[in-house]
């Protein structure tokens, strides 16, 4: 990963013109750690823009920095030096970004920065390391070995620090390390806001999202040995509550803290597709969600299928039993 690093540090310094993209549906991971560069390279006086398909969800607007999302960026026109992609396992999760602009994409440098283990390593520079808690934690790592922090505000490093509270739930998953505790501790040495995505995150909830958790927890089932549990939300669940799929974050947190609970999963009946989401003490979620065509990580995974909400649910219980 060093001589990797190292690549990249001589193509950010060449490049004038850098264009960020991270994974369609993005989470906090994906996006704080290309916003927190964003911001990085404009103060190194790089021309920078970042691309998805989609904006980022409205809760994560108390950060204010979804604006530097283009939808409709035209990459032909804006012809990039240097394009870095950020928490994507596959070149599939660039989604029509990609499909439209591959050309491009295979024209010009193309780094990739991400932490998962499913990692396909899709392109020619691949900062990949699946010991770090997330895509931030790996962000600051490289952030460290350019020497840029001197760039970092607190603006910079409370993005950063907001995955701290999503993608290790608060320090609790496995995933947290001693290196984790030791990155939070430089970013609130940065003057991080450690408690603003906390509140946001976790604590936080509207009143509508709330009667969404009581229909969740209303509609919960256990496995006989109540080492299985799970719920689902339909679309009718979604549009009595005036509530959307980002409204369920942190519901699949609190199914897997139910006492005897090995696995958790939540189905969420979307508009065009039907969403699963899972989480696990000890079990590899990661393989039962690569059986159905996704993954993401071992005890935290997640799949989205065409399948009808019933049918999905069957098939899920019988590669359980």
């Amino acid at each position: 990963m060093k001589k990797n690093i190292e690549k990249f540090e001589k193509l950010v310094k060449k490049a004038e013109k850098i264009l960020l993209i991270n994974h369609i549906r993005m989470d906090p991971d994906a996006f704080w750690s290309l916003a927190s560069f964003y911001y990085i390279l404009q103060k190194m006086d790089k021309k920078v823009k970042a691309v998805n398909d989609m904006l980022p969800p409205d809760n994560f607007d108390f950060l204010d920095a979804k604006w530097i999302i283009e939808i409709n960026l035209n990459i032909k026109e804006y012809k990039p030096d240097l394009i870095i992609s950020f928490d994507a396992a596959s070149i599939w999760q660039l989604w029509e970004v990609y499909i439209k602009y591959e050309d491009i994409f295979k024209q010009k440098d193309f780094v990739v920065i991400d932490h998962h283990m499913t990692n396909s390593w899709f392109w020619s520079l691949n900062i990949i390391n699946d010991k770090y808690s997330s895509t931030c934690e790996l962000t600051f790592h490289i952030i460290e070995k350019l020497w840029l922090t001197k760039y970092i505000t607190s603006k910079e490093a409370t993005l950063l620090t907001a995955w701290i509270h999503t993608d290790t739930n608060i320090f609790y998953n496995q995933n947290t390390t001693s290196s984790t505790l030791i990155t939070a501790a430089k970013l609130m040495d940065l003057w991080a806001d450690f408690r603003s995505p906390m509140y946001n995150f976790f604590q936080k909830a509207s009143y509508n999202k709330t009667k969404l958790v009581w229909i969740v927890f209303d509609r919960l089932q256990k496995s006989d040995d109540g080492k299985i549990v799970w719920a689902s939300i339909t679309k009718k669940d979604f549009e009595k509550t005036w509530t959307w799929d980002e409204d369920t974050s942190g519901i699949i947190n609190r199914l897997i803290n139910i006492e005897w609970a090995e696995i958790a999963f939540l189905i969420h009946e979307l508009w065009d597709e039907v969403k699963v989401s899972f989480r696990s003490k000890e079990y590899s979620v990661w393989d039962l969600c690569a059986s159905f065509w996704w993954g993401w990580h071992k005890l935290a995974a997640w799949f989205r299928t065409d399948k009808k909400l019933k049918v999905i649910e069957k098939e899920i219980l019988d590669k359980l039993s």
